[in-house]
């Protein structure tokens, strides 16, 4: 049985529901409320769609102990969810990244370009800034109160392509592209999106990517500019853009993906 553990029911949950319904495909749930008990659960294949990353590692590991199969497991989901971590997993993978520092406190640092400061979690373009003097950083750590963030050279204008990788294959792209004024492509913030065609290259970048963190499916984040570099991997990612933009069925397909793996 295919389990769909969330915490809260986002647009691409009900998606996934209604292709259940229409397929026939039986699908249980499973909400993560504010508590939850630590004891095995049972088997099967765990769909893990909550909105906390917290919750959905602890899930994942619950379901794995026992014997069930987490989409994603929770080391993909720990690992995606920590931006540093991720970029060390992409570059042993050999994968073009951007240039990064990891900041654990008040360094000194250099800066001869406008770079990016993220915190090392975090989604939807929050706490990111971007900065072009080392007084701005310094202003930064301040305020993060202990919390670790990224020092990257910033590739391109800001805009990007999200892939969206199922099993070993990508499924759909879009080109995000920064709202008037901004440098950030998230379609949260505004951003626009439009269909992009995978060529082979961007297939493989993506496809790599998610291997790379232990995903069975991701929404990879690919920056554009004298070469692609792989920026993040989402292991719990959103479709409801991909699915408007491209009109390809994102949810169907995961769907479609879980129920073989059910099968195996």
């Amino acid at each position: 049985m295919v389990t769909l553990v969330y915490d809260v029911v986002r647009e691409e949950e009900k998606m996934l529901l209604k292709v259940a319904e229409r397929l026939g495909v039986r699908v249980a749930m499973a909400q993560v409320g504010n508590m939850l008990e630590v004891k095995k659960w049972g088997q099967g294949v765990y769909l893990i769609r909550t909105l906390s990353h917290n919750k959905g590692i602890i899930a994942a590991a619950l379901a794995e102990a026992g014997g069930g199969v987490a989409v994603n497991s929770a080391k993909a989901v720990a690992t995606s969810w920590n931006k540093a971590w991720t970029l060390a997993r992409l570059q042993a993978a050999g994968l073009p990244t951007p240039k990064t520092r990891v900041l654990f406190g008040e360094a000194e640092v250099a800066i001869d370009k406008p770079s990016i400061v993220k915190a090392v979690s975090g989604s939807w373009g929050r706490k990111v800034a971007l900065v072009s003097a080392p007084e701005e950083v310094k202003l930064l750590l301040k305020s993060a109160e202990g919390e670790v963030l990224l020092l990257q050279e910033m590739i391109g204008t800001g805009e990007d392509i999200r892939v969206f990788v199922i099993d070993g294959r990508a499924v759909a792209a879009m080109r995000r592209i920064p709202p008037a004024g901004d440098w950030r492509s998230n379609a949260a913030r505004g951003g626009t999106t439009v269909p992009q065609k995978i060529d082979p290259e961007l297939e493989e970048l993506a496809v790599k990517a998610t291997e790379a963190v232990g995903a069975f499916y991701a929404g990879v984040d690919i920056l554009i500019g004298d070469r692609l570099y792989v920026n993040e991997v989402n292991g719990i990612p959103e479709f409801k853009a991909l699915t408007k933009t491209t009109g390809v069925d994102v949810a169907g397909a995961l769907l479609a993906a879980l129920v073989m793996l059910e099968k195996k």
